[in-house]
């Protein structure tokens, strides 16, 4: 099987966990999905990210109570909040000219760390957090932004496989060629 063929199975596969068994996320596994997240890449290479561990259970409900739809963070063995460092140094500053493309690069490392952790058959979901109150939960400074957090869990056995196959548009109805234009 190709390289791009496993990419493709990998991605496939990858789907938002939301429930997850008890079973503890060893250290091993979660220093590996926070490697993937560092490799990610980054706009003129800032790497601009700060990952947030947060295991404990009273942090991890104050931070579902900061979150868009993720009523389910409790439950995860981990939840990673991605914060993007404001202050990081830009090599030339006339390319940055998107103020939001530090926390774009962010958003990556999370996509990458939720790879990661598919390849690894744990599983994830990408929480979208309430900005203020969970930048209050973690005393974060004036240049730190919250991009959003990452749940990550062993998976409930019978949970491994998706149920059904997720739909998707086709191709052709997202692409435009210039010379279709």
């Amino acid at each position: 099987m190709s390289t791009y063929d496993q990419l493709m199975t990998l991605m496939t596969k990858r789907r938002s966990i939301r429930y997850f068994s008890d079973e503890v996320l060893d250290q091993g596994m979660l220093t590996k999905i926070l490697e993937a997240g560092r490799i990610a890449p980054s706009v003129e290479n800032t790497q601009p990210w700060h990952f947030y561990v947060v295991r404990d259970p009273t942090m991890k409900t104050k931070l579902m109570d900061a979150s868009c739809y993720g009523n389910f963070v409790a439950g995860a063995g981990a939840f990673i909040v991605i914060v993007c460092d404001k202050t990081a140094e830009v090599v030339s500053p006339d390319t940055l000219w998107n103020p939001r493309e530090m926390e774009y690069s962010c958003a990556v490392a999370g996509h990458s760390m939720m790879l990661a952790a598919t390849a690894l058959e744990i599983g994830s979901c990408w929480v979208s957090l309430h900005h203020g109150p969970a930048h209050d939960v973690l005393k974060l400074k004036d240049h730190q932004i919250v991009v959003g957090g990452l749940m990550l869990g062993h998976m409930r056995k019978g949970d491994e496989d998706a149920s059904r196959e997720h739909q998707r548009k086709p191709l052709e109805s997202m692409v435009t060629y210039d010379k279709d234009r």
